[in-house]
This record gives C-alpha cells, sequence and structure tokens, in this order.
C-alpha cells in the first residue's frame, strides 16, 4: 500500500469526537495484544504511527488514523468486542 502522509487524526471516547469527513474506514478488531497497532504500522511501512506496546490492554480509545484523506484505519480497544 503507498500511503504518502498518514496521520493520527483522533483518539475518541463517544461518537461526537469521531471525524465527520465521511471517509471509509477499515475497523481492526481483535483481542488485545494481537498486533492491531502493529498492522496499521506494516501497512503503511512506518515504525511508530499507530502506538504499540508489549502490555496488553493499553488502547482504551477508539483510533482514527487518516490515510492520505483516502480512508481511515479504525483501531478498536479490546473492550469493544
Amino acid at each position: 500500500m503507498l500511503v504518502k502522509n498518514p496521520k493520527f487524526e483522533i483518539s475518541a471516547v463517544s461518537p461526537k469526537q469521531y471525524p465527520k469527513n465521511n471517509l471509509p474506514e477499515i475497523v481492526l478488531v481483535g483481542k488485545s495484544n494481537v498486533g492491531k497497532s502493529s498492522f496499521i504500522n506494516t501497512m503503511i511501512n512506518r515504525k511508530k504511527l499507530a502506538r504499540t506496546s508489549s502490555e496488553p490492554g493499553k488502547t482504551r480509545q477508539i483510533n482514527f488514523y487518516n490515510m492520505d484523506n483516502i480512508f481511515y484505519f479504525v483501531d478498536l480497544p479490546r473492550i469493544w468486542i
């Protein structure tokens, strides 16, 4: 995947904080510490856009990563599944 300008957009805790630009979303869902953030970093060939941790359960908010204003990767915390 060729993404030139990926950026972290927001960590949301409620729907009113979600981005309002209606871009498509690819939502990553899974148990804690399975590599959702690492997957995002691998797909865009970056090491530190999505923060990773060796401690399970660190993600508490819904994280939106804007991929060149084409779509979002959305990283959900474990509590959502």
